[in-house]
């Protein structure tokens, strides 16, 4: 299953890497596509939000390299954190427009995913516990 979480946090990396670069370079635009009104303050916040997210894009490419417990910690972040960014997404302000529904179902998704391959992979972790169990010696 990690590796099937390697594959996911990086897809999820793109998206994010591909928003970022929206955020960043047409704001004004991208909020009129999530059926909000432009203004210079929320085109810095989408500013923010674009560098906030190529810095978890960034995080999300190398976590896949990393030993299979961080790869499962990377995961359950993310199952929070795209929960969240998508309620956040329901609670946007605004008419509800085609892009809106677009992070929606892409958010819920890769929550959705996440929290799966998690579940897999604790299912099927007793077999991988004697690995790590501590052998007592016998005298």
């Amino acid at each position: 299953m990690v590796r099937a979480i390697r594959g996911l946090l990086a897809v999820g990396s793109l998206v994010f890497a591909l928003s970022a670069l929206a955020l960043l370079i047409m704001p004004s635009a991208f909020a009129t596509l999530l059926g909000l009104a432009p203004s210079s303050d929320l085109d810095w916040a989408l500013r923010m939000m674009g560098a906030i997210l190529v810095a978890l894009a960034g995080q999300m490419w190398l976590v896949r390299h990393t030993p299979d417990p961080s790869t499962r910690g990377a995961a359950a972040v993310m199952v929070i954190g795209g929960g969240l960014m998508t309620v956040m997404t329901v609670w946007l302000p605004g008419e509800w427009s085609t892009l809106r529904w677009t992070y929606l179902g892409f958010g819920l998704s890769f929550a959705l995913l996440y929290l799966i391959l998690l579940l897999v992979g604790l299912r099927d972790a007793p077999q991988h516990r004697d690995a790590y169990a501590v052998e007592d010696d016998e005298e």
